[in-house]
C-alpha cells in the first residue's frame, strides 16, 4: 500500500495554472526584451543615417569653401600654382555641433599622370614611359612596371617587352579579366596591373595620380593633351624623374630650394640642376587638377569625401569625379 500523499483533481490544476503562468511570463519577457532592442537598433540606426547626412553637407559645404579658395588664388595669381598659397594650408580639425571636420587640398599636377603615357602624340607617350620609367627606378621599383601599365592604358595586341602584358597574361590569372586599353579612371586601378602588387602600390601612391587627357571645358572632339608637372609642387622623386641624371639629393635640394624662393620658370630648376629636361612632356609652373580630402567626424559616424577638382583657365572651379567612405 503506497504511503504517499494523494495530489487532488485541485491542486494539479492550480500547478498547471502555475505552470502556464510561469511560461507567459516568460515569452512575454522575451518579447519585451526583444521589443526594446529593435527599438534601440531604430534608434542607433536614425541617429547614424542622420548623422551621416549632416555629416556629407558638411563635406559639401567644404567642397564648395575649396572651390572658392582656388577661384580666390586664381584671382590674385593667375595660373600659377606654389605652396605658399592659400590653398596649400592644411584645415586643423574645426569644431562643428557635434563633431570636428578636417581638410586639405594637394595639387595633383605635382605628381606623375599615368593616362600620360596614352597620349595620342607618339612624341608625348615615349616621354611619358621614359618620365615613368626614371621615377620607377628612383623608387627602387622594377622600370618594366612602365612597360605594363602602358600596355594596359592602351590598346593594340603586343606587349611591351621587358614586362608589358595583354589579354594573354591576364586571361589566364584567377579570377580572369582583360586589360582595359583606356585611360585610367582611378589611380588603384594600377593593382590590376601586372607586377603591381599591395608593395609596389604603396610606394607609387604618393607620387602618381590618374588624371584625364580632355579637360571638362575642351572642345568636343578635340585631342587629348597630357598633364604637365608643376615644378612647385612635385616631391623630389617626381623632379628627379624630368630627366637623365638629376640625383635624388639634387631633387631634394630643389624642393629645399624653392620653399625660400618659390621658381620663376623651368629655366630656373634647370640652372639649379645643371640639366636641361627631357623633351616631349614639359613641365611647368601652373596646374589644373586638384584632391579635396574632407574628413567629418559627428559622434560615431566618421565621414570621407575625396573630390577631384578642376580650375579652369577663368578660374572657375568644379568638381568632377567624388567619391565617398563612412564607418
Amino acid at each position: 500500500m503506497s504511503t504517499g500523499t494523494r495530489m487532488t483533481p485541485d491542486a494539479r490544476q492550480r500547478g498547471v495554472a502555475l505552470l502556464v503562468a510561469m511560461v507567459v511570463l516568460a515569452i512575454g519577457a522575451m518579447l519585451a526584451t526583444s521589443m526594446i532592442w529593435d527599438r534601440e537598433l531604430d534608434i542607433r540606426r536614425f541617429a547614424n543615417i542622420k548623422q551621416g547626412d549632416q555629416a556629407m553637407e558638411y563635406a559639401l559645404g567644404a567642397e564648395a569653401w575649396a572651390e572658392q579658395i582656388l577661384l580666390r588664388d586664381f584671382q590674385k595669381h593667375g595660373e600659377l600654382i606654389n605652396m605658399n598659397q592659400s590653398w596649400a594650408t592644411q584645415l586643423p580639425p574645426l569644431p562643428i555641433e557635434g563633431g570636428t571636420l578636417s581638410g586639405h587640398l594637394q595639387d595633383l599636377q605635382g605628381l606623375f599622370n599615368i593616362n600620360n603615357l596614352a597620349a595620342a602624340n607618339a612624341a608625348q607617350s615615349s616621354a611619358a614611359l621614359a618620365q615613368f620609367q626614371r621615377l620607377l627606378i628612383g623608387l627602387n621599383l622594377d622600370p618594366g612596371i612602365a612597360n605594363a601599365v602602358t600596355d594596359w592604358v592602351n590598346a593594340g595586341d603586343q606587349p611591351h617587352y621587358p614586362g608589358g602584358a595583354k589579354d594573354e597574361f591576364y586571361s589566364q590569372l584567377a579570377p580572369p579579366y582583360l586589360a582595359a586599353e583606356q585611360p585610367m579612371t582611378d589611380v588603384s586601378e594600377l593593382l590590376l596591373v601586372k607586377g603591381v602588387t599591395p608593395q609596389v602600390y604603396a610606394a607609387l601612391l604618393p607620387y602618381v595620380c590618374a588624371l584625364p587627357l580632355h579637360a571638362p571645358d575642351a572642345a568636343p572632339g578635340a585631342p587629348g593633351q597630357p598633364t604637365s608637372v608643376n615644378i612647385n609642387t612635385a616631391p623630389a622623386p617626381v623632379l628627379a624623374s624630368l630627366s637623365e641624371g638629376i640625383s635624388q639629393g639634387a631633387a631634394a635640394a630643389a624642393v629645399q630650394a624653392r620653399q625660400q624662393q618659390v621658381f620663376v620658370s623651368v629655366g630656373e630648376l634647370q640652372n639649379l640642376l645643371q640639366r636641361t629636361l627631357a623633351v616631349g612632356l614639359k613641365p611647368g609652373l601652373a596646374s589644373s587638377y586638384f584632391l579635396l580630402t574632407v574628413r567629418v567626424q559627428i559622434g560615431s559616424t566618421e565621414f570621407t569625401l575625396y573630390s577631384l577638382l578642376y580650375r579652369a583657365s577663368n578660374g572657375t572651379t568644379i568638381a568632377i569625379r567624388r567619391t565617398f567612405g563612412i564607418l
